[in-house]
């Protein structure tokens, strides 16, 4: 309790500092598109979203996707800090992955034959990304399924605004781990592109936790390949074309389960995605369309070697249209199909077709979205949803304060695994719901940034495993709080904290969700030439379980709250740039996912050569 005072008295300490970017937070006349699928500035937005910039990422010391995320108020993640092939699993709000939508570039992307048809981070190059947004609440009138708890966009790196431009970086570290990248890309006259490879290997540490006392576990490694390729026509001002081509392949030892080590388990991972995007505009609107393919081939070699095929085809026709100068018409129409196959099963495919429109109102002081969705699924049939968004804005000079409040109904649909697969199919299944709401304020001013929010979620007709996948009766109820704030001491130190409060009302106990969590981030500029950043990240109790091998029982455990501390340093000169990093800087010894072990001190260095 002692901490949790601390950690709030923190957040509210910034009433007489200058506030700057960080980490945790966005600021007043940040742009983002997530709330909206249209750009708006961040304080005419009703939702929670926080937009994490490639320079934040960079400044981090994260080492992954999975690790920025982990750092944002209300996120938990659950993986990451295993070996580098470990499966990772996301939690906004105490809600599981599959509640969760992931968006590459504003386009829904998932694993169409996984139970919970969730995206795999793990195919994505963090030097790949530009920025993230990750906006905590429902919103399925815009994006569909899965966005019932939250939506994480994650934009790639684009074109450089010149002839040629682009990069070389290369880096390593503990586990004998070497990344290598190279990117260029340059815009002359109408045409636009980018190039961007990178090669991950590691030997990695073993995933399975050794309680034998004999520490000849082997170790698990990883081994991965990334490409992107961006191209783009401008045909006339009014016109533009952009095609989008990735492979993303890697490969990686696992072990047999819980405390139970494998010399001879490994998978393979290959995702090929292409898609084209044209873009229409006019005085007052424009109209975007975003077609997109996927395909995703997993394999697996152990005892029970399997198979699986996915398949994702994405069409989306936006219409952004300025009605008045006060009122805004973001409509459209989204087709998704979804395929897979697996081992003695039949490629399954399902459809789903969705008409959404959305209305934004706008004035100086008060903001509303009211948005609605019809889901029309070749299996179930049809599903509404809706949200209500108001927001106002006070100008009480020197600051401004914002107030918002969402209600939003959502819906998650049964996966073709749980339809058709296997193990348990049923194809009587009916779609998952949630209902969520929040409230909550954000004070901007040339001194500070503090905010905090009160949420509340409603999920039903989940969807478990028995002697088959089926939907249960009852609710499960999700409450909780969040504190954020950022603060500059001076032009050379900034700093960031934030604190989250998640809270099941229900009986239902929430596996890997700590009650308590928070952090504080420290930026440190002694020469501009010279960045040092320090992140801080308390983890609370939680409870865990695994599943045992030698008793075929599901066992439950409570683990012990743990607290990081990761320290990162740049040097640039002219186009160079030297790095490093040492994360888990106290070496804590903890248990992040039960049976499995957890990554101790461990480095990183780098060399960055930019060229014009």
């Amino acid at each position: 309790m002692r901490n949790t005072l601390l950690i709030i008295a923190f957040l509210c300490m910034g009433w007489t500092v200058k506030a700057q970017d960080t980490l945790k937070t966005v600021h007043l006349d940040d742009v983002v598109v997530t709330g909206t699928k249209s750009e708006i500035p961040v304080e005419k937005s009703g939702k929670s979203i926080f937009k994490i910039t490639r320079k934040e990422i960079e400044t981090s010391g994260a080492r992954s996707v999975a690790d920025v995320l982990n750092q944002v108020p209300g996120v938990q993640m659950d993986g990451n800090f295993g070996p580098k092939g470990t499966n990772i699993g996301y939690f906004i709000r105490g809600a599981s992955s599959k509640r969760t939508l992931i968006l590459i570039d504003g386009v829904p992307f998932n694993d169409a034959s996984g139970v919970d048809q969730t995206y795999d981070l793990r195919l994505l190059d963090m030097e790949q990304v530009e920025s993230i947004e990750v906006l905590k609440g429902g919103l399925s009138t815009l994006y569909g399924t899965g966005a019932a708890a939250g939506v994480i966009n994650i934009q790639l790196r684009k074109p450089e605004n010149q002839k040629v431009g682009g990069y070389a970086k290369a880096e390593y570290g503990s586990f004998n781990t070497f990344n290598g990248h190279a990117s260029a890309s340059g815009t002359n006259d109408k045409v636009s592109y980018l190039l961007n490879a990178g090669y991950k290997k590691s030997d990695g540490f073993s995933a399975a936790r050794d309680e034998s006392g004999n520490s000849d576990f082997d170790d698990d490694g990883y081994e991965g390949f990334n490409f992107l390729s961006k191209v783009g026509y401008e045909f006339s001002e009014e016109f533009t074309l952009t095609f989008t081509g990735a492979l993303d392949d890697f490969e990686t030892d696992f072990d047999g389960g819980a405390f139970t080590d494998s010399e001879t388990n490994f998978s393979e991972y290959q995702q090929i995605r292409f898609g084209l995007s044209p873009t229409f505009t006019w005085t007052g609107g424009k109209l975007k369309g975003n077609f997109f393919h996927s395909k995703l081939d997993r394999k697996f070699e152990s005892a029970f070697p399997s198979e699986y095929e996915g398949k994702n085809f994405q069409g989306d026709i936006l219409i952004d249209q300025n009605l008045t100068d006060q009122i805004k018409l973001i409509g459209g129409l989204n087709y998704q199909m979804m395929a897979f196959s697996e081992p003695n099963v039949n490629e399954e495919s399902f459809s789903m077709i969705d008409p959404y429109t959305t209305l934004i109102y706008h004035n100086k002081n008060f903001n509303m979205q009211i948005g609605a969705r019809l889901n029309v699924h070749s299996d179930y049939g049809q599903n509404m949803v809706f949200n209500v968004n108001p927001s106002y804005l006070i100008d009480a000079d020197p600051v401004e304060i914002k107030l918002f409040s969402s209600y939003a109904t959502a819906f998650i649909t049964p996966s073709l695994t749980q339809l058709f697969g296997q193990f348990g199919p049923n194809p009587e299944l009916e779609p998952e719901e949630s209902k969520s709401a929040e409230g909550g304020f954000t004070i901007y001013g040339n001194a500070f940034e503090l905010g905090g929010v009160y949420f509340y979620r409603e999920d039903d007709n989940l969807i478990i495993y028995t002697t088959q996948y089926e939907n249960v009766d009852g609710e499960i109820e999700t409450d909780g709080l969040e504190f954020t704030s950022s603060v500059m001491l001076s032009e050379k130190i900034s700093l960031a904290g934030d604190y989250t409060y998640t809270r099941r009302l229900s009986d239902e106990v929430a596996y890997r969700i700590p009650t308590n969590k928070y952090g504080f981030s420290i930026d440190y500029s002694p020469l501009k030439a010279l960045n040092l950043t320090l992140n801080y990240l308390h983890t609370g109790e939680r409870r865990l379980q695994y599943f045992d091998n030698s008793t075929f029982e599901t066992v439950q455990v409570d683990a012990k709250a743990f607290d990081l501390f990761n320290l990162n340093a740049s040097y640039a000169f002219d186009n160079l740039t030297i790095s490093g990093s040492v994360n888990n800087l106290i070496d804590e010894d903890y248990q992040a996912v039960a049976g499995f072990n957890s990554v101790g001190r461990n480095f990183m260095v780098g060399l960055k050569y930019q060229f014009n």
